[in-house]
């Protein structure tokens, strides 16, 4: 009989969590999104850098958008530290800067997440996704995965794959 009540008890106290989450308050850690990268090495003719450009921009704001959506995270606003991050990306790539942690911090996240595109072909490509701490830069999360095509519709699907796997396994 007592285990039964400390059940009900363990229960009752996660009712108003489970309410907030059903609700679409956001219940997760506040997360900066930082721009996509691509690592080209295709050595394709066509110069394709504004609709990568636009791509990966789509792929940023598609998961940015998704995890609010499923209240996974909360969404900082990247207003706070565009112009220190437009900077950067003039003389360097976030993947090489040591970077993501202190615009973190400015912005007021406690994770921060960035991505690269690695293109080996038109056909063949993949995606890594990280996450780190604000706090620390210490890396908590890291995803690669495959996809096909290099167009809009294949990082679409990417995007959404990833959104769908971190909705249910947050990093945090």
């Amino acid at each position: 009989m007592m285990l039964d009540r400390r059940r009900l008890i363990a229960a009752t106290a996660l009712l108003p969590l489970a309410a907030r989450a059903q609700a679409g308050v956001k219940t997760g850690k506040r997360l900066l999104v930082l721009d996509f990268e691509i690592i080209d090495t295709s050595n394709e003719p066509v110069d394709q850098r504004a609709d990568h450009a636009r791509r990966l921009a789509g792929v940023r704001d598609a998961i940015a958008s998704g995890l609010a959506a499923q209240g996974t995270y909360e969404i900082v606003d990247r207003a706070a530290v565009q112009e220190e991050l437009d900077r950067l990306l003039a003389q360097t790539y976030i993947r090489t800067c040591n970077c993501a942690a202190a615009l973190g911090k400015k912005a007021g996240a406690d994770l921060v997440m960035t991505g690269v595109v690695n293109k080996v072909s038109t056909l063949i490509l993949s995606l890594g996704v990280s996450i780190t701490r604000a706090s620390s830069g210490a890396l908590i999360y890291h995803q690669g995965f495959d996809f096909r095509g290099d167009n809009d519709q294949s990082y679409a699907r990417a995007a959404k794959f990833f959104i769908e796997r971190l909705a249910r396994d947050p990093a945090i």
